[in-house]
């Protein structure tokens, strides 16, 4: 008997790149959406299910249900997310409220409903975080923040769940072609206004939207280079993969003033400078 994986956000790019690989491996997989029809897969070992990650209260019982339907979990991918834009201080409360529900505490609640199968199974959680969790840049603050509080959680879990048998890896990711940078530019055109005080660099905001776009790696070569490790190297921490990710690593290691420098004109800020 296969064993199974659960995978979130698996209609397109690296979340239904990794079923592919998954199934290639020979794992039966659950691919969660919150509409399962536009997972354009099919497989005899492929079960697509909705899953509405503003809901966690609705997880337990679904668990519940893949274990009567399909056995025991022994993988998990937390890769379901999106990425918030905008400058953090003109950002509703709301708009933060929500990125940090599905990047950060559906990926916990989602662990904790499956956290009893995985203990049977000696199984392997992967959260997949990004290295904007070390370099926050200019409108992505609410992104940036949901990734860091991601790693934080993933490096707790791994400490405190490692006596029972489990493994706990995460992906501190770079640029992946997706459709990414696509719902970044909806998200943002939500919440920018007309009045906003940033409105002169308006094009350099855009530009952030969709920069993990610009020479993001393929969404295979990440998903191969994911689920090898964490079928072959389940006790690696930390899964460093995609377009730029070491090197923004490292920038993110300079001096705090230098950096600010940095970031300030490569996203338009010194324009907005005021005189005197």
């Amino acid at each position: 008997m296969s064993k199974l994986a659960v995978v979130t956000g698996c209609s397109a790019g690296l979340g239904l790149a990794m079923v592919e690989k998954l199934l290639e491996r020979g794992y039966s997989v659950i691919a969660s959406s919150r509409n399962p029809a536009t997972i354009p897969l099919q497989h005899a070992r492929l079960h697509k299910q909705a899953l509405n990650l503003n809901d966690p209260a609705s997880f337990a019982p679904q668990a519940d249900n893949w274990l009567a339907q399909y056995g025991p979990v022994s993988l998990l991918i937390n890769n379901a997310g999106y990425g918030q834009m905008g400058p953090i201080s003109e950002l509703p409360w709301q708009a933060m409220q929500a990125q940090l529900h599905i990047n950060v505490v559906a990926p916990l609640a989602l662990a904790q409903a499956l956290l009893p199968q995985l203990i049977e199974t000696k199984g392997t959680i992967v959260n997949i975080g990004s290295v904007s969790a070390h370099l926050t840049t200019p409108f992505a603050g609410s992104y940036c923040a949901s990734k860091s509080a991601l790693h934080s959680l993933n490096d707790a879990m791994r400490c405190e769940l490692e006596p029972f048998g489990v493994r706990v890896q995460c992906v501190m990711a770079g640029g992946i072609r997706s459709n990414f940078g696509a719902t970044a530019r909806e998200q943002l055109d939500q919440v920018f206004t007309d009045d906003s005080r940033y409105r002169a660099i308006l094009s350099h905001i855009q530009e952030r939207a969709g920069l993990s776009q610009k020479n993001g790696s393929p969404a295979e070569d990440v998903a191969a280079a994911v689920i090898n490790a964490a079928i072959d190297r389940p006790d690696r921490p930390y899964i460093t993969v995609a377009a730029g990710a070491r090197m923004l690593f490292l920038t993110s290691k300079l001096p705090h003033k230098w950096l600010d420098r940095l970031l300030q004109k490569r996203f338009g800020l010194n324009k907005l400078r005021q005189p005197g």
